[in-house]
């Protein structure tokens, strides 16, 4: 199992260099309330990747006039109204091919119903009709669990340490119940922290984890897996939590959708977990036996990012 999880660690490292992944998971978010028959206002709010934004265009079957313009560190805001001969039928979203990203284009009627679709450089147009909150919340908790490359890291040295299927279940169990809790807490304001340290905290508890891995069965984590990982997915659920902040919550359904952000973190995890365990499989039947040290370099590399992670990040809190 050491030998397989620590391949894929290697290559999760080598993805360390891809920071713009990381950065490009926040979506862009495109909010369209209708007003009459044929207006409709619209909020179009686009992240800043790596100091820049994205020159993101939104085309419709209506004519559109832009109201306002405003920037900040995070995002470019642009409100605009859309006067339509017919009602709105089409949204397109012009430049995503260029990125990472998705948009959440939220759609809601006079009534106050609402449509939730998700585009992407692949398919950048939606004719509206027939979106849900369903998938779009489903996919968003796959995609921060796989482009959030801290989680993946984090998720991968657990598989490193647990032995045994009993303690891996556990473990599991554990991480899910408690990063559950606070994402759940957080998402409806019950609990709120500050985004920065937490980030911080997070790479910290990679570096602990890294630490634990190394030392082997003198570690703590081999008395009570559980227990630790449950701490740490409090943690963990904080940082979710913030990427759902981001992304935000539909007023109508908004315990649907935080469960199915929720599921989709748990399908992410668990692709990761059966990726390992396939290797795992392959790696024995081919009769391959690595070198200790080999095994540990991984760990060593992903110790040493995760503590440069944490230094940076604190520094980010200070200032």
């Amino acid at each position: 199992m050491k030998w397989c999880t620590s391949s894929l660690l290697f290559v999760a490292a080598l993805l360390l260099t891809q920071t713009s992944w990381a950065h490009e998971m926040r979506p862009a978010i495109l909010t369209v309330k209708q007003s009459d028959d044929f207006t409709y206002q619209a909020l179009f709010k686009q992240p800043q990747v790596q100091g820049r934004f994205l020159d993101l265009s939104v085309i419709t079957n209506c004519d559109s006039t832009l109201v306002k313009s405003t920037t900040n560190a995070s995002a470019l805001e642009e409100t605009f109204s859309l006067t339509c001969d017919d009602a709105l039928a089409t949204i397109e979203v012009v430049g995503l091919e260029r990125t990472l990203i998705d948009t959440i284009i939220t759609v809601e009627d006079r009534s106050g119903s609402t449509e939730n679709y998700l585009v992407n450089g692949r398919v950048p147009k939606v004719n509206l009709g027939g979106g849900t909150a369903t998938p779009v919340y489903l996919i968003l908790g796959v995609e921060h669990l796989f482009f959030g490359i801290d989680h993946v890291l984090f998720v991968l040295l657990l598989v490193y340490l647990v032995s045994g299927w009993r303690n891996l279940i556990k473990v599991v169990t554990s991480f899910t119940v408690a990063h559950s809790i606070t994402l759940g807490l957080s998402a409806f304001n019950i609990l709120s922290v500050s985004q920065q340290p937490v980030e911080a905290l997070i790479a910290l508890s990679i570096v602990l984890l890294a630490a634990e891995a190394l030392r082997g069965e003198e570690g703590l984590i081999y008395r009570k897996p559980w227990l630790i990982t449950f701490a740490f997915g409090l943690l963990h659920g904080l940082g979710f939590a913030g990427a759902l902040a981001e992304i935000g919550l539909p007023q109508a359904g908004a315990a649907m959708a935080l469960l199915l952000f929720n599921v989709g973190i748990e399908i992410g995890q668990l692709a990761i977990i059966a990726a390992a365990l396939a290797l795992t499989f392959l790696v024995s039947r081919a009769g391959l036996r690595p070198t200790g040290a080999i095994i540990a370099l991984p760990v060593y590399l992903i110790g040493g990012v995760s503590f440069f992670w944490f230094i940076d990040r604190s520094l980010q809190v200070l200032v």
